[in-house]
């Protein structure tokens, strides 16, 4: 068997490799605001790409802003609070596919904002990794990467997503990544339901295998549980 024919991440197997090609970021600033950082990959903010057919700047494949997990989230945690929101949404689809040689400091900014909640949603973009070894890393980068925000005295309430497309391996190493902060990890492979799949709602098939309104709706309830548990 050609391992490099392994090798290859979940985004991929749903035709979602075109996804994720280049950097985004959004910020609503609210001076003041419950401060909020999402770190995700497409599902978590996407830009605009003709060549997929996906013209919006959110969650794909939402329906529309306010319909992304994200929104959703950031939505009831302001009712919960009674507090608008200061947040920081990063696309770090970079980090999953060169978790190896990743360079960390490129986050000190989200450091240094000093959120009050976390929500990290990654791992689609992770390629298969065969060894033990090889999953072992990936949980220590994923450790690292957390640690940048929970080394503090002022670590923030916190929640790490499982991944959308089942795998239990990522679902696994995040997970004990995650337990070395006592951060809740929450389940989210939604997608075994094909109504919680945006199936018929665009032409490109890695833009459908993405969430629809009901899943957006199903990883927001899952956050949230982690969060206000």
């Amino acid at each position: 068997m050609n391992t490099n024919q392994c090798k290859i991440s979940d985004a991929e197997k749903n035709q979602s490799s075109l996804m994720n090609a280049a950097s985004i970021e959004k910020m609503d600033v609210n001076t003041g605001g419950v401060k909020v950082v999402f770190i995700g990959n497409s599902i978590t903010l996407h830009g605009i790409s003709a060549r997929i057919g996906w013209y919006n700047e959110w969650g794909m494949a939402a329906s529309a802003a306010e319909k992304d997990y994200v929104h959703l989230v950031t939505a009831a945690i302001e009712k919960k609070l009674n507090r608008k929101t200061d947040v920081r949404i990063r696309n770090l689809a970079d980090f999953e596919r060169n978790f190896q040689n990743y360079d960390f400091g490129t986050n000190q900014d989200l450091i240094d904002f000093k959120p009050e909640y976390l929500i990290v949603a990654l791992g689609e973009n992770v390629a298969a990794l065969e060894t033990e070894e090889e999953q072992i890393a990936y949980r220590e980068a994923f450790k690292k990467l957390l640690s940048g925000f929970m080394n503090d005295g002022a670590a923030p309430t916190a929640v790490v997503r499982g991944v959308f497309w089942p795998n239990e391996w990522k679902d696994k190493m995040m997970q004990e990544a995650a337990a070395e902060f006592n951060i809740p990890f929450v389940k989210a492979d939604f997608s075994t339901d094909e109504s919680t799949k945006a199936i018929g709602l665009f032409k490109h098939e890695g833009v459908q295998a993405h969430p629809n309104d009901k899943g957006m709706a199903a990883i927001a309830e899952c956050v949230l549980s982690g969060l206000f548990a």
